[in-house]
């Protein structure tokens, strides 16, 4: 008999991102055209989630939706991609992701955060953690109100299987919006030796430092654990904690339409793999050439 594969939670938000083409960013008081806004199911989670999928790597998105419209299309979305919906808050409506994208293929993201942002440990009551053997949790969610709640719970589960002798691998996305999670609680994510997944200009924001390796040994050394950068067209470098040695892994050509998404697929891919037995440069380079074909969609996801 086959055995019962275990489960990564994927911990963060569901949305709809809404993706409107300018032609440039517009400067205050400057008016931009538009051809329109398309609609898309996003979110780092979901993202995440999708990688997962295609990748055949059994996961729960941990995603809470709310009301309204926007949480109709994602809950008609989910079902499309039959994906279960997680947990369900009636008091507050889901928020959204708009997405501008310039003749560039640089974005910019002005986002709401509301429901699917929300963490509530009673969400988790259903979860079997014995057929748990990662989590994945972004940095997005660390300005809310509700992230000290979600860093205590996580270091729980990391206590709880290590009393217990389960392998629990922890994966953390700082995101870019890094700079705005306060330090106490940076050093409660550290305490958690997360697997950092990170682009090179947050792990520069992060270290104070101007160079990939020294950024990543630095990193390596506050997490315990490895690090996997992402470095923009020339690939990725990944820093392995137990070999205490860093290395490039080359990246695959892509004709770009849109890089929304693309970190978050990259990052589903290296948990998926490394799930499967990978080594982390064979899960990186797996990642590479997937997010390469994610820039060359107009979705965050394939």
């Amino acid at each position: 008999m086959k055995a019962q594969q275990k489960k990564t939670l994927v911990i963060g938000s569901t949305c709809v991102d809404i993706i409107i083409r300018v032609p440039s960013f517009p400067a205050p008081g400057q008016d931009v055209n538009t051809d329109g806004a398309k609609w898309s199911l996003g979110g780092t989670a979901f993202n995440v989630a999708k990688a997962l999928q295609k990748h055949k790597s059994d996961f729960v998105l941990c995603s809470p939706v709310g009301t309204g419209v926007y949480a109709n299309f994602v809950e008609a979305e989910l079902a499309r991609a039959k994906i279960p919906v997680f947990a369900k808050i009636k008091s507050q409506e889901n928020g959204a992701c708009w997405c501008l994208v310039n003749s560039k293929n640089e974005h910019a993201f002005i986002c709401a955060h509301k429901a699917e942002y929300v963490f509530d440990k009673s969400f988790y009551k259903k979860i079997n953690f014995k057929r748990v053997d990662s989590i994945y949790f972004c940095g997005l969610e660390m300005e809310e109100k509700t992230s000290e709640a979600e860093i205590d719970f996580l270091l729980e589960q990391k206590a709880l299987a290590a009393q217990e002798g389960r392998p629990l691998n922890i994966f953390f996305d700082p995101s870019a919006r890094v700079s705005f999670i306060k330090k106490s609680l940076l050093k409660k994510i550290w305490r958690l030796n997360p697997i950092l997944h990170l682009n090179q200009k947050e792990a520069f924001a992060i270290t104070g430092l101007n160079t990939v390796p020294a950024a990543a040994a630095a990193l390596c050394a506050l997490t315990k654990n490895d690090v996997i950068m992402t470095t923009g067209k020339s690939g990725s470098y990944i820093y392995e904690a137990a070999a205490q040695k860093g290395q490039k892994i080359p990246g695959s050509p892509a004709k770009v339409v849109n890089t929304i998404g693309c970190g978050d697929a990259h990052l589903g891919v290296c948990v998926a793999r490394i799930k499967a037995g990978d080594s982390l440069a064979a899960a990186v380079l797996a990642a590479n050439k997937y997010a390469a074909k994610v820039a060359e969609t107009e979705a965050a996801s394939l």
